[in-house]
């Protein structure tokens, strides 16, 4: 998020160049990213950038610096700062000259985005989308109105909302493969948009719910996986489970983005007690999306939602760690849809699925079908918040 910004920064406003000597005309060099050290008595900056290069930022008397607002497009609103305000994990860009090794460059100017303001801001803009947007599988896309049809999963059954998604103002950006990175997301368009998509949209709701008119709108084609553990390797970052749906082995990287989550043997009990319906410890099952939702299990996932969506009741399951997990372990495991179908990169784990019936996780079979006894939410946990 943060790396266009300060590049719309930079562009947005050019450096006035300080008096000097004459000399000729020089295009200023840049470095955009992290700050890994910062060491005030030699005036000196540790950067790795975003391509993944470690450069030195020399500063001196005549460097600008300026704090920047994130969500900001210019500098107009930017603030005087000092070197002493900038901290290891700050963004910054730094503009000036570049040694020839490119290994350091001498900043005329540094822009400053300290990670508690852009830590604020992301909080601020995971809050609206939790408050104006929704989630769902793309069922259908009409190209003829500029619309598309949302199945949006709900304990109590499936809802759908219209999406009328045509229109410059829209801003579209699609997962790309492999990736579970929303920086790694491009632009795109209604007309890459496709029926079983994961899909999330931020914008105004109608008062019934049924329609949303969107600013956002961020997709993928994503491929849920569910079945035993063959093997764990925690050195390597990396699990095999043997899936549930071809029968076959499927490698999986497990990086230090990928959020993983173990269900409580006691909830697995719950959800399937409530599954398989009357019974000497709770009611019956709700019948369709009618249902109210009494039983302990429901009880149990509605409240961990508590009007949220997936990430919530993903974000409140217990968090584990790769080595926790074992051979035998059954697991739900969503990931971008690569290129290589016996390798995933986990975007989310869900551990504990053996306290459910074997059959309802065969019957998800890592599908996205709507019969599947899995929980709804967590069958729609591959796209997080942006």
């Amino acid at each position: 998020m943060s790396t266009w910004l300060l590049a719309a920064l930079w562009l947005a406003a050019p450096v006035p160049a300080p008096q000097a000597p004459a000399e000729s005309p020089r295009k200023a060099d840049s470095v955009i990213g992290e700050v890994t050290a910062v060491d005030g008595a030699l005036r000196r900056l540790t950067v790795k950038s975003d391509a993944g290069a470690s450069v030195e930022v020399r500063l001196d008397d005549k460097t600008v610096f300026l704090r920047a607002r994130p969500g900001s497009t210019g500098l107009n609103d930017a603030t005087p700062a000092h070197l002493e305000e900038i901290a290891a994990g700050d963004r910054v860009l730094a503009r000036g000259r570049r040694a020839d090794d490119k290994a350091s460059l001498a900043a005329r100017q540094v822009v400053l985005m300290t990670r508690s303001d852009i830590a604020q801001k992301q909080d601020s803009e995971r809050a609206d989308w939790r408050r104006r947007g929704v989630l769902g599988v793309v069922s259908a896309v009409d190209a003829t109105k500029g619309e598309i049809i949302l199945q949006v999963r709900r304990l109590a059954g499936a809802e759908t909302v219209t999406i009328p998604a045509a229109g410059p103002k829209v801003v579209f950006r699609r997962y790309a493969p492999d990736s579970v990175k929303f920086g790694d997301a491009r632009p795109s368009s209604l007309v890459e948009v496709q029926v079983g998509d994961q899909l999330r949209a931020l914008g105004e709701r109608s008062p019934d719910g049924s329609r949303l008119v969107p600013e956002q709108v961020v997709f993928g084609t994503f491929r849920t996986v569910s079945g035993p553990v063959a093997e764990v390797d925690a050195s390597t970052g990396e699990l095999t489970v043997r899936d549930e749906q071809s029968r076959k082995p499927v490698r999986i990287a497990v990086g230090s983005d990928a959020r993983l989550r173990r269900i409580p043997p006691e909830m697995g009990a719950r959800l399937a007690r409530w599954r398989e319906g009357p019974g000497p410890d709770g009611p019956a099952r709700p019948e369709g999306p009618a249902g109210n939702g009494t039983a302990p299990g429901a009880e149990r996932f509605r409240g961990m939602r508590e009007g949220g969506g997936p990430e919530d009741i993903l974000d409140r399951l217990p968090a584990i760690t790769l080595a926790e997990l074992k051979p035998g372990d059954r697991i739900l495991v969503s990931s971008t849809k690569g290129n290589d179908p016996a390798h995933l990169t986990a975007i989310a784990l869900v551990a504990g699925l053996e306290a459910l019936a074997p059959p309802a996780i065969a019957r998800g079979r890592g599908a996205r079908g709507m019969d599947s006894d899995l929980p709804p939410e967590l069958m729609d946990l591959g796209m997080s918040i942006p």
